[in-house]
């Protein structure tokens, strides 16, 4: 497993697919988009999912044990902080701050700052999440990373994982895989 910190760049404005976590296999069910405006930064998914499992109705539920799209971001880089957005195909919202002390994670759950928009279809579902960056504590335009998930809650208790940039094990706490953004 590479345990080196990615060097990728991802650039905004382009639809990324996202792949499956522990092996790193193509998926076509997942669309990624960001962007990062002078005022907020957008994150944009489309997912296909016949099958949605998602009980939580209260912002800063458990909602990453069911269906849920997730955004963990670095705003200055630094892999030893970053912040955890979440939402539900019906737009419960999650976030939280994430920090490790050793090998320790710990979580701070927060009320979540950002909107986030949701469209059920037949095939799925999409997730616009709108961030402003005028409450993000030292955010870096030139510094800062992100990943981008999608938990699959099947009807036999199965969890699939999908990520932007995979970890390539069982949890998406990886911030060595988090992708610096092309804004230029």
């Amino acid at each position: 497993m590479n345990t080196k910190m990615s060097t990728e760049t991802i650039i905004e404005n382009k639809t990324y697919f996202l792949r499956e976590n522990v092996t790193g296999a193509e998926n076509r069910g997942c669309r990624f988009e960001c962007s990062f405006g002078s005022e907020t930064a957008q994150f944009s998914f489309d997912v296909e999912d016949a099958e949605i499992v998602s009980p939580f109705c209260e912002d800063n539920e458990d909602i990453w044990q069911g269906d849920a799209v997730e955004v963990f971001l670095s705003p200055d880089g630094n892999p030893m902080r970053y912040l955890e957005m979440e939402v539900s195909p019906f737009g419960v919202r999650f976030f939280g701050e994430i920090s490790f002390v050793g090998e320790t994670r710990l979580l701070k759950k927060l009320p979540p700052p950002f909107s986030a928009e949701t469209v059920r279809s037949e095939g799925g579902y999409s997730v616009r999440i709108c961030l402003p960056l005028s409450g993000l504590e030292s955010f870096d335009r030139d510094k800062m990373k992100l990943n981008a998930f999608r938990l699959d809650k099947c009807g036999n208790g199965e969890q699939k994982l999908y990520a932007l940039s995979p970890t390539y094990c069982n949890t998406f706490h990886k911030p060595q895989y988090f992708l610096s953004v092309n804004n230029k």
